[in-house]
């Protein structure tokens, strides 16, 4: 198999269950009551996975959007608008879309409530501006959320996404300057990768300025600028990665700091790509295009759901008894999201094409 037709494959591949990781990230049930910290083992599985494990699908679709934006190796004018009229429809479009989806079921349940959910705010204080707010960022509104993320929490991804695709002249540009200093010695490269890490740990704390979107949206931008498949570049340092991730893992028991959190991920990423691309090459992991098109839509709604699973677990309608029982709530939470998406996505793309057209961004 080609390394290109390979590599389509494991992007194809990794969708899926990257977006289940992004569905653990929101199921951190261990602050929701006394009955979940009660339980040791239980809280510290279930806040090691979502707070430490799971968070690394976000730097994986950083790190494929920069590839896949930048994947013909050429720049100009004429083809940076071409980019940006593209993720107009494939990203803005859902993006806002989405997002009115939710504020308009928010405010549905504050005519009743008189309490608009997500927002938290009282209905009669909501004003227009706060509607604005609500599609960039809930914080700025007066006395609501701490969230630095739109009424689509989800969402904050293809926001800061696509401030990082504006602004991808500068990254164009920098990735350049970064190809030129770090000429054919791979180890000059490697330490000036290390130290934009390490940069990154002091960004100014600009809601839409994410650094880690910025990191690996640039990592991913490398491959595709050089035109080199980054399979074939990460699948030599599997066993290599393996151990430093191993390495890193126990010095950050020891020693927990955000450079040494974002270098795990680092590794993790070249580990999880080269470990994904030998499965796949085996056969050992099949492309399900049914998950892989899906996933999309469950990253989109799973909110919906999720949130009224975490509202019942927090009122203590479901309360856990055992570590076991906690793990399986766990465990179920995120295949229930998992199921009903798919089907929802399936019922909407049979009965509602078009719109489920328009709500994927055009994809199918």
């Amino acid at each position: 198999m080609r390394p290109t037709d390979l590599q389509s494959k494991v992007i194809a591949f990794l969708r899926f269950p990257l977006i289940v990781l992004v569905l653990f990230i929101h199921c951190n049930y261990t602050t929701l009551n006394g009955e979940w910290a009660s339980l040791p083992f239980a809280s510290r599985f279930i806040d090691v996975f979502s707070q430490r494990i799971a968070p690394i699908a976000n730097p994986f679709f950083f790190f494929i959007s920069g590839y896949l934006f930048f994947k013909t190796g050429q720049f100009s004018l004429d083809i940076y608008i071409k980019k940006l009229i593209r993720r107009f429809q494939s990203l803005l479009v859902p993006y806002l879309l989405w997002n009115l989806i939710y504020l308009l079921f928010a405010i549905i349940i504050g005519l009743f409530s008189s309490h608009v959910p997500i927002l938290r705010v009282a209905f009669d204080d909501l004003t227009f501006k706060d509607v604005l707010k609500s599609f960039w960022d809930i914080s700025l509104i007066d006395g609501g959320s701490s969230i630095k993320a739109p009424i689509a929490a989800q969402f904050w991804f293809v926001r800061d996404l696509m401030v990082a695709m504006i602004c991808s002249p500068i990254i164009y540009l920098a990735v350049k300057w970064f190809i030129i200093l770090s000429g054919k010695r791979p180890l000059v490269r490697y330490l000036l990768f290390i130290a934009i890490i390490f940069a990154f740990g002091y960004w100014p704390d600009i809601t839409g300025f994410n650094p880690d979107c910025w990191l690996f949206f640039a990592f991913g931008a490398y491959f595709g600028i050089k035109k080199k498949e980054f399979i074939v570049a990460m699948l030599p340092a599997a066993l290599p990665a393996a151990i430093v991730l191993a390495i890193i893992i126990a010095i950050e028991q020891w020693a927990p700091c955000e450079f040494v959190f974002r270098l795990e991920y680092v590794v993790g990423l070249i580990f999880g790509m080269s470990l994904t691309t030998i499965m796949v090459r085996a056969g050992t992991w099949y492309v399900n295009m049914t998950l892989s098109n899906g996933a999309f839509f469950i990253f989109s709604y799973h909110y919906m759901l999720l949130g009224f699973i975490v509202m019942m677990l927090g009122a203590g309608v479901i309360t856990p008894h055992s570590w076991w029982l906690a793990l399986i709530i766990y465990v179920l939470s995120v295949a229930l999201v998992v199921l009903v998406g798919l089907f929802l996505y399936w019922l909407m793309r049979t009965r509602l094409p078009f719109t489920t057209y328009i709500l994927m961004g055009g994809r199918r």
